[in-house]
């Protein structure tokens, strides 16, 4: 099914006289099929642009091409890649004074900063996405306004986090942008399901949010079945896995994690996936497999950057090594998960000041 902004787009596209107005929402198509994980239609709609314009590249499209690239990157895992052709983008709308480029530039390199663990930077895109999209520039605003609301509920405020959802969700929906709407509904669940697994394995009640994040992680899988959504499938299987894993459906869990390629995903969240696999096979009786998995998932954890994370995996090989009687192994992953956990803790307290701080240019407007 093709959202309004596609139809939108192919017929501004259809009935533009200016090529490079064609180009601009040939481009914004190109990244929104990205987004919904169709890649060879993105793949088509950007070398289109490419053919027509060759060498003689107009300095209006270059940015909203890069970015386009550096999106469809992203929604192929392709992470370095995303972030050069992005940052490229980016660079190029500031050098060319392209100001219909920047802001959605901006937001985008916001996103892949807050992945990376740089909030300093993730802040001044947000300042920048902010203060320069003008009042209908909904893919901006909505972008920036995801990654606001997913950062203020990381860092542990679902109160100031709320209201930043709801402004993500309303400025996609005023164009038609089903596939950010999407990734609002997921990342709500998402973020919700990680607290609430830190809960579970460090001793806690987890029974009401675990409820909670159920239904909102179903709301989830019901807009994406009912909008034909196939991007980055494997943080939907990740979620749904962590879900069953916490509410003790652990055959439910092993399904959901089984069609994962592992080797596709990105390495800093391989240790969740195997951690949590682990987690399930000790539970359906077959402790000698969770404990490899558990091993692998630690020899892992080089390449994981977020402290809840590393909390998080060492405190499930904790209870993986108990029911394993290694107790040698358990005690190491208890003083980790414990160490892990107090820097979380003091990292949201600073991550919560640095997003206070930041001036939204009174851009938190809901489109009329």
């Amino acid at each position: 099914m093709d959202s309004r902004l596609l139809n939108n787009l192919n017929a501004q596209a259809g009935k533009a006289r200016d090529p490079v107005v064609w180009a601009m929402a040939v481009c914004r198509a190109a990244s929104h099929f990205a987004g919904h994980g169709k890649t060879e239609e993105a793949i088509t709609a950007i070398k289109v642009v490419r053919a027509q314009f060759g060498k003689d590249l107009h300095f209006d499209i270059a940015s909203w091409l890069m970015l386009a690239e550096g999106v469809l990157h992203y929604f192929k895992a392709e992470i370095p890649e995303a972030y050069d052709r992005i940052r490229r983008a980016y660079g190029l709308a500031i050098a060319l004074r392209n100001n219909s480029a920047f802001p959605s530039c901006a937001a985008w390199m916001a996103h892949l900063e807050f992945n990376s663990c740089r909030y300093d930077e993730m802040a001044k895109h947000l300042h920048e996405t902010f203060a320069t999209a003008k009042y209908g520039d909904h893919q901006a605003i909505a972008r920036a306004s995801l990654v606001l609301a997913t950062a203020f509920h990381i860092a542990g405020d679902f109160e100031q986090s709320r209201p930043w959802y709801e402004r993500a969700r309303l400025n996609a929906a005023a164009e038609g942008d089903d596939a950010t709407v999407s990734a609002t509904l997921h990342n709500m669940a998402s973020i919700r399901a990680s607290n609430t697994r830190l809960v579970d394995t460090f001793g806690g009640d987890a029974e009401k949010e675990t409820k909670r994040v159920t239904l909102e992680a179903s709301s989830s899988h019901v807009y994406d079945f009912a909008i034909g959504h196939r991007g980055l499938d494997f943080l939907a299987r990740m979620l749904n896995g962590l879900i069953a894993t916490i509410d003790r459906r652990f055959e439910d869990g092993i399904k959901a994690f089984e069609p994962i390629e592992i080797g596709k995903v990105p390495e800093r969240l391989r240790p969740l996936i195997l951690v949590d696999q682990a987690w399930c096979q000790i539970n359906i009786g077959k402790p000698d497999l969770g404990l490899e998995l558990a091993k692998e998932a630690k020899h892992g954890l080089s390449s994981v950057k977020d402290d809840d994370d590393l909390a998080y995996v060492h405190a499930r090989i904790k209870q993986i090594a108990i029911a394993c009687n290694e107790s040698e192994l358990a005690t190491s992953a208890a003083e980790a998960a414990l160490n892990a956990l107090n820097r979380h803790q003091h990292f949201q307290r600073d991550l919560l000041a640095k997003l206070q701080a930041i001036d939204t240019d009174g851009k938190w407007k809901s489109p009329a």
